[in-house]
This record gives C-alpha cells, structure tokens and sequence, in this order.
C-alpha cells in the first residue's frame, strides 16, 4: 500500500512515518506540506492512500480533498486532523474523504482507520462520535426529516415523488420500469428510513421539502 502523508508540521509528517514504517505492507511514498504539494505527488507517485491534515497553507486539506477525488476517484483520503468539529467532519465527508480521525487518537485507531477505508468502510473517530450524536440529537423534528430524506436512495426518492402525487403502485412500476413488489419494497424502505406511518404524514413530508 503506497501512503503519502500531507500535512504541515514536519515534526508530525516526520513522527507518523515513523510509526506506519513498522507496520508491513506499507510504504511511504512521499511527504507534502500544503495542498498544492499534494496534488502534485499524487499526479507523480501514485499514492493508494493519502493521509491528510485539514490546516494547511494555500489549498488547504478540504480543498485538496475535492480536487483528488474529481481526478482520482478511486484514491483513498483518511483525514487527521485537530479540529473535532462537527462541520469540519461533515464537510470533509462531502468533498470525499473515506474517513476522519482526530489527531488526538492513538496509533491502534489510525491502524484501524487505515484498515477501514482501505476496504471501503468509512471510519469515523470515536472522538468525533459524541458530537455527531449530539447534534443529531438537538435537530428539530423538520431539520431530521430533511437529514433522512437526503439519505433516502435516487430510486427511493422517484418512488417518494410519484407518491405523493397520487400514483398507485402499478402506475409507478410502469414509469420506473420495475415490478409492483420492487415498488412496495422501495415504498417499506422509504417508509421505515422516514419514519412514515401513514399517507396523510407523507404528504407532510413533501409540503415541507417543497419550502426548501
């Protein structure tokens, strides 16, 4: 596994090397100090891995992690990082990190992380999991079916639009091009991932997505 470790402090680059360099099977490729370095080694090394610091001069690690995954999307991004903040996390999730760990963790979670996203498992800090719960927690009841809608899949989301305008489940098999039983499927996913007991609450639903 070709590891390429950014971030700008020499003495942290220096000591997590030292620390990865003992474990089998990985090699460290190279080391950056920004975001713009970043973008560079990966063109030229390769890396299958980058583990990447949030705080950098110039691009900084969120940005460098957008534009990574927009040319290679197939490159795995773990961030480590001081900032245990909710938005850092979420923001950095969206631009395509495969995980997030905070830089207080010890080296057994960072094996763990690695481990995690090489195999396609996003990893999370346990430090950072606290907050996430917490802030969920603290959404009001509209802020959490918004939450739920967006994890709903684009095939749930067709069955949820054709729905609430009245479509029965044959007429949405027909439009889709999938069976009545699909159909009644996606309907108990949706259902159960928006906590819908009943028509009347899905049309709720809909009027407040219709405000956003």
């Amino acid at each position: 596994m070709k590891v390429l470790i950014a971030d700008d402090h020499a003495l942290f680059r220096q000591g997590l090397r030292s620390l990865l360099e003992t474990i089998d099977l990985i090699e460290i490729v190279g080391e950056a100090e920004d975001g713009n370095s970043v973008l560079e080694l990966v063109d030229a090394l390769k890396p299958d891995l980058v583990l990447m610091d949030i705080a950098m001069p110039g691009c900084d690690g969120l940005e460098a992690t957008r534009l990574l995954k927009e040319r290679c999307p197939n490159i795995k991004i773990l961030i480590i990082s001081m900032h245990a903040d909710h938005p850092f996390v979420r923001q950095a999730l969206k631009a395509g990190a495969s995980g997030y760990i905070f830089k207080g963790a010890p080296f057994p979670e960072l094996k763990a992380a690695i481990d995690s996203v090489m195999r396609d498992v996003p990893y999370l800090s346990q430090a950072l999991l606290g907050p996430i719960l917490d802030d969920y927690k603290n959404l009001t009841p509209d802020e959490a079916v918004i939450v739920k809608h967006k994890k709903l899949t684009l095939r749930e989301k067709e069955v949820f639009e054709l729905l609430i305008h009245g479509l029965g489940r044959q007429a949405i098999a027909e439009r889709l091009y999938i069976s009545p039983k699909t159909v009644d499927r996606h309907k108990g996913n949706l259902k159960e991932k928006l906590s819908i007991k009943s028509d009347l609450e899905m049309q709720d639903i809909a009027r407040l997505l219709n405000r956003l």
